[in-house]
């Protein structure tokens, strides 16, 4: 064991793969990248040559290649690829063979493998591009066209990861659809898309997607905020929406031949509903039928829409379409089958919904984990695509309704768009101590999203998922707190039933250990009965129920075990008071949490007694529960009492686990940024030091002797040696919203601190953030840049020396330094270290260490060598090693370096 943990300690310590690849681009470098052709802004588009502008790496990555733009000298501190990410409303796509599915997100395609439900492959495309469409080829499945906001068009390989094409234009482009145009020996995959024009207006674009330049033409313009497209009949037919109105345009086959002068005949009528989602099948040569979803939960289904909606003949009336209720709430997704007998439909409700239509009979496939958002058929009929709210897809079987492949990504909240309200959220997320690839990180048990909120309604985290954000995928996801994932959400009265909020979480040095507080507070209307004198949210707010919970590991099921639970860790006279902070001690098994009753609890495991006597079946693992082995009152320093408790403070215990600092808020003048220090043996406070911060604290953290506090309105660092107190960021230079906590992070292996602050306009309401990485002790700005979306957690990686953010669009990247990752690894090669470490490629030859040590020099050198390659291949699988090129490089550096 000892051996592996050193083995992966100087595997660590270098610098994160994607990292040491992509150094970010300087300002300069984007600009250029961004630059449009000249292209004119409604019709023509220009290609772009790939061989121009970029290149393509091993794994499909996109890479400058123009000299004048390449930076000479990256900067020590670089982003990696970003990983993780929530994945957006298209429709996911599943190859004719069923071997992949396509599923997008905001800048990037992943692809899977449906065998594995493995990671094979990310398109990524360049920072600020939104995708808003992909489709295979329908020409050649070999290749994807993925369509941005910004007018971009791009050709893949998506099996290989190179970009074939790119064309540039300005258009602002909202939706697409692919068709195949013309006969066997001349067939051209034609784009229909919507875009919006400067006016207001919009209109349907077409366009040949060629190897050349290629030319457009437009289809249709119009007043109507038109947002969703479906072309059928080799693109003879055209139908889009605004949820109010359905256009329907015709042309015959013969025109389409030329695009410059095709004429599509356009009718329009007016939807009885509120139209969420629709979708359409051909029946023969001309019969088209019409399936839409409404927001009110119904389905209208019209047979032969060119009759029974639209009237194609004067002599023809209409006739009324057949109605389909069964969802409470609004209807997300709706699907013909292959055969054309069956709708399926999904909802609000977590129940995926088949309708036979010819019997009117439903069956129900319910207990979802989250609403459905889009369900695909496959190409076969064979399959179903269903994409969750809770950032999950999953390949259905037809027949029997059982999960073939499941895909889980990184579940965090909603993300709110960056507002300012949005920037007062956080996510409590920990790196594994022994294996730091694994971010544990609490997630809610279901995510509820409604047409009103748009996902802006909190959602309680109440379950704990662990993803690996070096293979990007999910590792596992248990429950912390009780859920509702089975039950009815709703109460009779009609308010919503959440579910309790995991609000702290930490695992001691050995990872043996997990605790966790949850919070529960009753709605506003069940407590109006208790004192009808005052606000009943008031009283809802005093009255929660707090859990403190310590799991252990368990080996043998891969999950956390409960062993203790405590009811109420604070409380102040008749009810729980709320625990502010939970931090583990180093180097022991034991935790400390800070309540608003001005309580500090250390807490220990202790062996369980069973009728008096010690349990004796498991000697070599005595069962264990947990209990209070000291308290320190600190009301004394801040005069609290009960009408005004305790609402903000923040902990951290010293490297060597001896001093815990606690941070207070100012009550008065002469105790403004308290600090005090605690004897953690003795449980009592050694040292009182007052004027350290400004506002109330936020997050606090050691690095050596350095106290580094981060509050509203300041990040300030103590030398607990010299009391000196130094002020690194303050109110003047950080414009921070009202409430915000800023996020802070040190690294002993760099000697460094990130700090991630956050800026808002007085006349927008957009907050702007950015991260800063110092130097420690000289706290100098080594680095800084500003972040595209909102972090909600900054990381430090005691391993590598990295740091992991992680932001609103559940997107991971790791930032590290490629100076010091590098002269940390050679530093450790010592040997103390390497006398722990396997021989590594020497066991492969039936050679054991004592044969090594008897050997000649020239053995000992390759013995040397081999201790080397261990660092650089370690216990890590061989789906998640990185690219090849790097892998190379690394084994080149290590015997090099011998």
């Amino acid at each position: 064991m000892a051996a592996n943990q050193s083995a992966r300690q100087q595997k660590r310590s270098r610098l994160s793969d994607a990292a040491s690849e992509k150094p970010a681009r300087s300002n300069e470098e984007r600009s250029k990248r961004r630059r449009v052709s000249g292209a004119n802004e409604n019709q023509t588009l220009h290609t772009v040559k790939p061989t121009d502008l970029v290149k393509e790496d091993s794994n499909g990555d996109v890479q400058t290649q123009d000299a004048e733009t390449k930076q000479k000298n990256p900067a020590p501190w670089s982003f990696s690829r970003p990983i993780g990410g929530r994945y957006n409303n298209l429709d996911p796509i599943l190859t004719d063979d069923e071997a992949y599915l396509l599923v997008g997100l905001d800048a990037a395609v992943q692809v899977f493998a449906t065998s594995t439900s493995r990671l094979s492959r990310t398109l990524q495309m360049e920072a600020g591009q939104q995708i808003i469409g992909f489709g295979l080829c329908p020409e050649n499945q070999e290749y994807l066209y993925i369509f941005t906001s910004s007018g971009s068009i791009s050709k893949w390989n998506w099996s290989s990861g190179k970009r074939i094409a790119r064309w540039e234009t300005t258009c602002t482009t909202i939706s697409m659809s692919l068709a195949l145009v013309g006969d066997e020996g001349s067939a051209a995959a034609i784009s229909f898309s919507i875009v919006s024009q400067k006016d207001g207006k919009r209109q349907i674009s077409i366009n040949a997607l060629g190897d050349k330049k290629i030319q457009g033409t437009t289809a249709l313009e119009t007043s109507q905020k038109i947002n969703s497209i479906k072309v059928t009949h080799d693109g003879r037919v055209i139908i889009a929406s605004d949820g109010k109105h359905l256009f329907m345009g015709t042309t015959t086959g013969a025109e389409l031949e030329n695009l410059e002068t095709v004429q599509y005949v356009w009718r329009e009528a007016t939807l009885p509903v509120n139209a969420t989602c629709f979708d359409i099948q051909t029946q023969g040569s001309e019969s088209i039928d019409l399936a839409v979803g409404a927001s009110v939960g119904s389905i209208l289904i019209y047979q032969n829409v060119l009759n029974t909606l639209f009237g194609k003949d004067l002599s023809d009336k209409k006739s009324s379409p057949r109605k389909l209720h069964w969802h409470r709430g609004s209807v997300n997704t709706v699907r013909w089958s292959k055969d054309g007998n069956y709708i399926i439909s999904g909802g609000q409700e977590s129940v995926m919904v088949l309708w036979q239509l010819d019997t009117g009979r439903k069956q129900f496939l319910p207990h979802l984990s989250s609403p459905i958002c889009n369900i695909v058929v496959s190409a076969s009929g064979s399959s179903y695509v269903v994409k969750l709210a809770d950032n999950s897809v999953m390949v259905l079987s037809t027949r029997e309704l059982q999960p073939l492949t499941t895909i889980t990504g990184l579940q965090l909240c909603p993300d709110m768009s960056g507002s300012v309200e949005s920037s007062k959220g956080s996510v409590v997320a920990k790196l594994h101590p022994q294996q730091p690839e694994r971010l544990i990180v609490a997630v809610p048990a279901s995510h509820q999203l409604t047409q009103n909120q748009h996902g802006s309604q909190p959602v309680n985290a109440a379950m704990l998922q662990t993803y690996d954000i070096r293979a990007n995928s999910n590792i596992s996801r248990q429950a912390l707190a009780r859920t509702n994932a089975t039950t009815l959400s709703v109460s009779p009265e009609g308010s919503q039933i959440v579910a309790p909020d995991v609000k702290h979480l930490d695992i001691v040095h050995d990872a043996k250990w997990l605790a966790t507080v949850d919070t529960w507070a009753p709605h506003a209307q069940d407590v109006e009965a208790l004192d009808r004198s005052s606000n009943a949210k008031s009283i809802a707010t005093l009255r929660p129920e707090v859990f403190l919970k310590f799991w252990k590991w368990d080996a043998s099921s891969d999950t956390w075990e409960l062993v203790t639970r405590i009811d109420g860790p604070h409380f102040s006279k008749n009810h729980h008071s709320a625990v502010l902070g939970l931090v583990s001690r180093p180097g022991a098994h034991e935790f400390a949490t800070l309540g608003a009753d001005s309580v500090l609890r250390f807490w220990c495991p202790t062996a369980k007694y069973r009728s008096g006597l010690k349990a004796k079946d498991q000697p070599e693992q005595p069962l264990n529960t947990w209990k209070c082995r000291g308290t320190v009152d600190l009301g004394g320093c801040l005069n609290s009492t009960d009408e005004s408790p305790l609402d903000a403070a923040c902990m951290s215990f010293s490297e060597d686990g001896s001093v815990l600092a606690v941070c207070l808020p100012s009550t008065s003048a002469a105790n403004d940024g308290l600090v005090l220090l605690i004897d953690a043996r003795s449980c009592s406070v050694h040292y009182r030091r007052t004027g350290v911060f400004l506002g109330d604290p936020c997050s606090t953290s050691f690095l050596g002797s350095h106290l580094i506090v981060a509050s509203t309105h300041s990040v300030a660092v103590w030398d607990t040696v010299d009391d000196v107190v130094k002020t690194i960021q303050s109110s003047e230079s950080v414009d921070s919203p009202a409430g915000n906590s800023q996020l802070i992070a040190v690294n002993a292996r760099t000697k460094s601190l990130a700090i991630v602050t956050s800026s808002s306009h007085k006349k927008r309401r957009k907050v702007r953030f950015q991260i800063k990485i110092y130097d420690v002790p000289s706290f100098d700005v080594i680095f800084q840049e500003t972040l595209q979306t909102s972090p909600v957690a900054l990381l430090s990686d005691a391993y590598s020396g990295d740091y992991i953010v992680v932001d609103s669009a559940a997107t991971v990247q790791r930032l590290g330094c490629l100076d010091k990752a590098s002269q940390k690894s050679q530093n450790n090669q010592s040997r103390d270290l390497t006398g722990q470490i396997d021989n590594g490629l020497a066991t492969l030859f039936n050679r054991g260490p004592e044969k090594f040590l008897a050997q000649s020099d020239d053995v000992e050198d390759f013995s040397a060598q081999t201790k080397g390659l261990a660092s650089v291949f370690g216990e890590t699988p061989s789906f998640s090693l990185p690219a090849i090129g790097v892998l190379f490089r690394n084994v080149v550096q290590t015997l090099g370096a011998n």
